[in-house]
């Protein structure tokens, strides 16, 4: 089939209308809850510093995650973190206290501790959170040495929640690479505002040529600023970057209503796309993706790669729904504009989330 020309109708297996209208629907209706954010919620960071004469861990927890603790906030939050996290050197554990906690309500909470050093050459590092935060829980546990080399770095979780490292050892690159590579995966699936404005954009063309360059658009666009904001070359305040993705799935939301026919989106899909890589390099930015230059760039390309896989996936699960309704223009007529109208309700809702409900 030449590229530009519409999708025939015999190379769709057609189903009832009222199976293709329910599918669609409800896809709409229920595949993207209205509170669910860009950033993963069930998502922290952990930092271990080996420093002269003492240990320094550095926990990072998401606004959200942070009311889900034990105690909820304040000095609560202390206590917690230094319940959840255990530092070992040859199996004694060290004392610890809290040094400073820092709270911002768009960002989250970071709280340091410090323990003090002791003699050995084997280093285990315990955290308790993912088991008493919400089910499925991740955190990405990085031990740097003294001279800032990476140690070892782990994605725990509820089952796998330690890790030991020799104090002379090395980190292994082929590790970190599948899991920033799965943590790309699991952002763009828990991304649903992402997600939702790409469904949004497919539902809006009808031509095969039209879908391939909304989504190479897409692609693009939010890999470049997902790389420049990561490696520090542009910066824009999540309170910023989380309205403005909501309202580009508004807005595509409305031109989907409002027009009949869109073939050539794919301008506006790459505009849209530079902000919506912010977003992307905000669960970077939460985590710290590395020391040196080429940590960063390797990390950041695997966890692009994730990102597309994931992404990639789900706009080849709404294809056939999108020929479904291709090959009944009637069908479509009647669908459409209740879709457009779901889009627009949940990209409002996110709007004023982001907005009005986070300022208080």
């Amino acid at each position: 089939m030449a590229a530009g020309t519409c999708i025939p109708d015999m190379i769709v297996m057609p189903i009832p209308s009222w199976k293709a209208a329910a599918l669609v629907a409800a896809a709409f209706a229920f595949g993207f809850p209205a509170g669910a954010g860009a950033h993963d919620p069930g998502l922290s960071s952990l930092h271990v510093r080996i420093a002269p004469g003492r240990i320094v861990a550095a926990l990072s927890l998401a606004a959200v995650d942070a009311g889900r603790a034990p105690g909820g906030s304040g000095v609560n939050l202390e206590t917690f973190a230094l319940d959840s996290v255990e530092v070992s050197i040859d199996g004694v554990r060290l004392p610890g206290v809290v040094e400073s906690q820092v709270t911002d309500g768009q960002s989250g909470t970071n709280i340091t501790l410090v323990f003090e050093r002791a003699k050995g050459s084997r280093l285990t590092v315990y955290s308790a959170v993912p088991l008493r935060l919400a089910r499925g829980h991740r955190q990405l546990l990085t031990v740097q040495g003294s001279s800032g080399e990476v140690l070892t770095e782990r994605m725990l979780d509820a089952q796998m929640n330690a890790v030991d490292a020799d104090l002379g050892g090395e980190q292994s690159a082929t590790g970190t690479a599948g899991q920033f590579l799965e943590l790309g995966v699991r952002h763009i699936l828990g991304g649903y505002d992402h997600l939702l404005f790409l469904a949004a954009l497919l539902m809006g063309v009808q031509r095969l040529r039209s879908i391939v360059q909304t989504v190479t658009a897409f692609t693009l666009a939010h890999s470049l600023t997902l790389a420049a904001a990561a490696l520090g070359v542009v910066q824009v305040p999540a309170a910023v970057a989380e309205p403005v993705i909501a309202a580009s799935i508004v807005y595509v939301g409305i031109e989907n209503l409002v027009r009949a026919r869109i073939d050539s989106r794919w301008k506006l899909t790459f505009a849209f796309g530079l902000v919506h890589g912010f977003g992307f390099a905000a669960a970077l930015r939460e985590l710290g993706i590395g020391t040196t230059g080429s940590e960063i760039v390797a990390r950041l390309a695997w966890f692009n790669a994730g990102v597309e896989i994931g992404q990639l996936g789900v706009a080849m699960l709404w294809w056939p729904l999108i020929w479904q309704l291709n090959a009944r223009p009637a069908l479509r007529t009647r669908l459409a504009p209740l879709c457009s109208l779901l889009v627009i309700g949940a990209g409002s809702y996110w709007i004023v989330e982001r907005t009005f409900l986070a300022a208080h």
